[in-house]
């Protein structure tokens, strides 16, 4: 009994350390979001689904604001559509990772309709919403380096074979960048056409809520002890914007809405054409770094007196 307590120990042990370093050397290119629960709590964030995940990069932030304008430096607590959406889970999140102290934080939070739309899966009335089973949502420990409960609850995540390719990178301050973008223009159209195809269906499947709404303006609410806040809308192509124009008939008009209640800015970039998309719906990481100092451009006309 003592002898095969002792190898089970040992074998667990190898295991254990061959997990830890895959993820200490690897853990950006495994998945998107690991490396986002391995540092600690955070003073400014970016806060949406991939659009800004992959668009808003910190360190074009950074550099713009470099004479600690704001409680730096800037994280992107950004997941994919299907992770993100505004309601008790994510404010939730957010509020665990913020720095409690933080009073000169940066918070731009993007907004499209499906981050404010009710998903099938959704049960308002018994208080279950369909992201909650992902992360950020079921993680306890967001701060462990390595994090073996984000290894174990959200291994289906994982792309072990991205070791080798590394296609794509999550950095340390939480921006994905997809660096083995393909320069066929077929594939590219490929790529366009499954983004519009994807949307149609959530346009089909999914509709537009108050309760959302309601939650955007309450994470605004707690956030303004914080400091700053923005509301943004990335741009997209046309085709598919005419998609949720389609789908949430005035959605721009009620997001001002709920900048004038809260007395925060919207910045609304959605028909600005001139960034550059590798699929329609995301930027790719050249068109990501001018969006985002134009986006520092505007943000820092608002702050001057």
């Amino acid at each position: 009994m003592r002898k095969f307590l002792w190898k089970s120990a040992l074998f667990f042990g190898i295991v254990l350390a061959i997990v830890s370093f895959v993820l200490l050397r690897y853990g950006g290119y495994i998945d998107y979001f690991y490396e986002k629960f391995t540092v600690g709590k955070q003073s400014s964030f970016i806060i949406g689904d991939s659009r800004a995940h992959q668009g808003i990069q910190p360190r074009v932030i950074d550099s713009y604001f470099r004479k600690n304008e704001f409680d730096g430096p800037m994280f992107n607590y950004s997941f994919t559509i299907s992770q993100a959406a505004y309601g008790k889970p994510y404010t939730e999140s957010i509020l665990k990772k913020l720095k409690p102290d933080t009073k000169n934080g940066l918070f731009i939070l993007t907004v499209d309709p499906w981050l404010l739309a009710q998903r099938e899966k959704d049960n308002v009335a018994n208080g279950f919403f369909e992201e909650q089973t992902s992360p950020p949502h079921n993680m306890w420990f967001d701060s462990m380096n390595p994090n073996f409960e984000y290894f174990i609850r959200n291994f289906r995540f994982l792309h072990l074979k991205s070791i080798i390719r590394k296609s794509s990178m999550l950095h340390k301050d939480g921006w994905l960048e997809e660096s083995n973008l393909p320069t066929d223009s077929l594939m590219l159209a490929d790529w366009k056409k499954n983004q519009l195809r994807i949307y149609r269906d959530f346009a089909k499947h999914w509709k537009r809520c108050d309760y959302r709404k309601t939650d955007l303006q309450i994470l605004i609410e707690k956030l303004k002890p914080h400091g700053k806040i923005f509301l943004v809308r990335t741009p997209i192509d046309a085709k598919l914007l005419a998609i949720e124009d389609q789908f949430w008939l005035g959605f721009d008009q009620d997001i001002e809405t709920i900048a004038h209640k809260t007395g925060v800015p919207y910045l609304n970039f959605v028909r600005e054409d001139v960034y550059r998309t590798y699929d329609g719906n995301h930027l790719d990481k050249f068109g990501g770094k001018v969006f985002t100092a134009h986006l520092c451009d505007s943000i820092n006309k608002y702050r001057k007196p």
